[in-house]
């Protein structure tokens, strides 16, 4: 009841303002509509009805509704619709005077301009008040009351001509009437849609103000753990105590794991957000890959592997160092994953302006049809490491790939360029970093 309120207020208030707008314009157009058809007609004396027409429109409706309507508004709705529905019912009425003259002159010309003029009035009647159905009747009521009386006051008789006009001027009414309705509804449906999207837009930056809080707080005890964990295994490495060493290795590979799938969620809401931004810095590329390596040997070979690296001189990078190590991390964090009691090899080398890094398996492989999968949100059962990899391999201009049998292992090839500065912007990779998304 409330939201029906509010949206005839809304109405009642958006009739007033068009109103008030259109007022001298309105005059205007009936002075230049009306004054050739009376000519046409004849009737001189309905220069006086035109007057009394301009008179209405363009001094008294205004200080009506100033005076009359707008202050009703606040204190009784009802009755402030009420009172613009009958300053309706008599402008239209007094509008509808041309059109029965005309009628009652009779002839295809007089029909014509009866019909002309009403088709008119209707047009207007839609413009202003199709969203109050009370209004809007209100306005219609009288150009079909006066469409319906006219072939009986055409010479008291039913002519073709009047016949024809009448049904001319119904046919136009019922038209304008069904595509009130239509739009009416597509209007509904678009606010609606307007509603779910912004509700979305709102969950959604909630969402990723959520998840950028929890970010911080679960990464600070974590990075606590790896720090001290690593104290208790050096510890445990210079008393000789493999055992422990062993264990501290377990738990250092499960924290950082737990640590590289915080980033991820983080990562991914930027990725969906549009938010995720690069940060370019120079930097040893090789350095860079062995750093990652040595941190996640003890996850590579926690299933009995064997972690093999080959990494050529490829110089200096001018990229985003922790995307690239976000990258390297998740490919060599799959490749342990699903190997056991096999060979990981991550070969690194440099092509022209690109860092190629390869990270070969002996695990248990793809199927063709799952190779593709791999790289979507959870596709393949890989869950958001690799869709997020594939995505930032996007935006530091180059592509991740793999190549897999069945039963003999993988090779995951991450392309990347070495210098993305803002003089090496070349349209391809300006280009791709357009599709990510």
């Amino acid at each position: 009841m409330i939201a029906d309120d509010a949206r005839l207020k809304e109405a009642l208030l958006e009739s007033l303002a068009v109103s008030r707008g259109g007022g001298r314009l309105r005059s205007a157009t009936l002075l230049l509509g009306a004054a050739p058809m009376i000519v046409l007609l004849g009737m001189p004396w309905m220069f006086l009805w035109l007057a009394a027409l301009v008179l209405w429109n363009g001094f008294i409706v205004p200080r009506l509704e100033r005076g009359w309507i707008v202050p009703c508004i606040a204190r009784d709705l009802r009755a402030a619709r009420l009172r613009r529905a009958s300053m309706v019912i008599f402008g239209l009425s007094l509008t509808q005077v041309l059109p029965l003259a005309a009628w009652l002159e009779g002839g295809v010309l007089a029909a014509a301009v009866a019909a002309a003029w009403a088709i008119s009035s209707a047009t207007q009647v839609f413009v202003y008040y199709s969203r109050d159905r009370l209004l809007l009747a209100s306005g219609i009521a009288p150009i079909a009351l006066s469409a319906l009386a006219g072939p009986a006051l055409s010479f008291g008789a039913l002519t073709w001509e009047s016949a024809t006009a009448s049904l001319v001027i119904l046919i136009a009414l019922a038209a304008g009437a069904a595509f009130v309705g239509r739009s009416d509804k597509l209007i509904a449906q678009a606010g609606a849609e307007a509603a779910a999207r912004r509700a979305a837009e709102e969950a959604n930056s909630a969402k990723s103000r959520f998840i950028a809080s929890m970010h911080h707080e679960l990464r600070t005890p974590l990075n606590a753990i790896i720090g001290y964990s690593e104290i208790l295994r050096e510890n445990a490495a210079d008393a000789a105590r493999p055992g422990d060493v062993a264990d501290l290795d377990r738990v250092l590979a499960a924290a950082r794991t737990q640590l590289m799938m915080i980033g991820d969620l983080l990562a991914f809401s930027e990725l969906q957000d549009g938010r995720l931004e690069l940060e370019l810095h120079d930097f040893d590329a090789a350095a860079l890959v062995r750093e990652t390596a040595a941190s996640l040997r003890a996850a590579a070979e926690s299933n009995a592997n064997t972690l093999v690296l080959d990494i050529a001189d490829i110089g200096r990078a001018r990229s985003d160092p922790a995307k690239l190590r976000h990258c390297l991390e998740h490919l060599l964090s799959n490749a342990g994953k699903f190997t056991r009691n096999g060979v990981i090899a991550l070969r690194a080398r440099r092509d022209h302006n690109d860092l190629v890094v390869a990270i070969a398996d002996t695990g248990a492989g793809i199927a063709p049809e799952r190779q593709r999968a791999i790289f979507e949100p959870f596709g393949g059962g890989s869950g958001l490491g690799l869709a997020i990899t594939a995505r930032i391999a996007r935006l530091l201009g180059g592509a991740v790939s793999v190549e897999s049998t069945l039963g003999k292992g993988s090779v995951f090839t991450l392309r990347v360029r070495a210098d993305l500065g803002a003089g090496a912007c070349t349209g391809q990779w300006q280009a791709s970093l357009a599709r990510v998304s």
